[in-house]
């Protein structure tokens, strides 16, 4: 492949937004930041139109076992409130790239009882910090910030419940603060806090191209906090830049061994695959498409397709899998 098509093809690849891994500069009483998003009907759902009950927000995806498992242990919390007679609105916010009707479909089979929200420019996302999947946001009848958990660390279920029962009036400020203060386990820890500074300086060292210092800085956050993909993924993409294939695989296998469906490691391996060529590319092939089942509108897996198919001279395969990783593309950009 020409070092043109590598360049595109990384570019393609870094394109991969995962959150990194914490919640977030929110304190209780912040106004919560407000969105509008999607649902899989394509309706529009706006925060500020949710100012008569307590909200709670969930940020995760339908192919993230811990994310669903955090839906399944707050659907009870939520349904004792409601039977309590508070109105309680519980929603599922992912990012994942897929089609509403693709979604839709993950979160029947899932279980999933919450309503699901589609985010995939990262607009909530961002405007809360989120990192690590899930995270869960409370937010009372005032639009402001009860409290916001990273990860499922700790207690986090018992001070989430704690968190609506002050939502909802049940318990007072102090009583609340005392049952926060008895949970100090659910607060990231010192370590965790400090990757994610230096994984959020990592990507905008190597948006500016500094490469060497970001990959550096992603090593760092590895070794105070090795849990999370994101800067894995990244530092997988970086070095797959400067055609490192073995640390740019290795990277990735570190995700896939505790996270083997992860969209970003799996299409990373792929492109390692391509990159070698040879008898790799039947892997590559069943490799994005695999992905492509799960993700059939997903752009860059058809963008990399059409790169197997190039090699294995299939010039028109190839051209029809560049062509629907264009027009998938373009109806992810297009202005509503």
């Amino acid at each position: 492949m020409k070092q043109y098509g590598l360049t595109m093809a990384v570019c393609v690849l870094a394109a991969l937004a995962s959150p990194a891994w914490s919640v977030t500069e929110l304190r209780r009483g912040d106004p919560a930041p407000a969105w509008s998003l999607k649902n899989l009907e394509g309706e529009a759902v706006k925060l500020e139109a949710m100012r008569d009950r307590i909200v709670v927000l969930v940020f995760g995806e339908l192919f993230h076992d811990r994310s669903l498992q955090a839906c399944r242990e707050l659907e009870p919390i939520v349904r004792d409130l409601r039977l309590g007679g508070q109105n309680v609105e519980a929603l599922l916010i992912v990012a994942q790239e897929a089609q509403a009707q693709d979604l839709r479909r993950r979160a029947v089979d899932a279980g999933v009882r919450f309503g699901v929200l589609h985010d995939p420019a990262r607009q909530a996302f961002g405007a809360y910090q989120v990192a690590v999947m899930p995270s869960i946001v409370v937010i009372d009848k005032q639009g402001r910030i009860v409290h916001a958990v990273a990860g499922l660390l700790g207690r986090w279920a018992d001070l989430v419940r704690d968190s609506l029962r002050y939502a909802a009036g049940q318990i007072t400020a102090e009583q609340f603060g005392a049952l926060f203060a008895a949970h100090p386990a659910t607060a990231p820890s010192d370590n965790q806090v400090r990757a994610q500074r230096i994984a959020q300086l990592a990507k905008q060292l190597a948006r500016r191209g500094m490469d060497d210092a970001a990959m550096e800085k992603y090593a760092e956050a590895i070794k105070l906090d090795a849990d999370p993909p994101a800067p894995h993924v990244e530092l997988g993409i970086l070095h797959l830049k400067h055609r490192r294939l073995a640390a740019a695989e290795a990277e990735f296998r570190v995700v896939l061994n505790d996270r083997p469906a992860f969209t970003e490691a799996l299409l990373g391996i792929a492109f390692v695959q391509v990159q070698r060529g040879g008898a790799e590319l039947g892997l590559a092939e069943r490799t994005v498409r695999g992905v492509l089942a799960a993700n059939p509108s997903l752009p860059r897996a058809h963008y990399l397709l059409g790169l197997v198919q190039e090699q294995q001279g299939k010039a028109e395969d190839a051209a029809a899998s560049f062509k629907k990783a264009a027009q998938f593309l373009l109806e992810r950009t297009e202005p509503e």
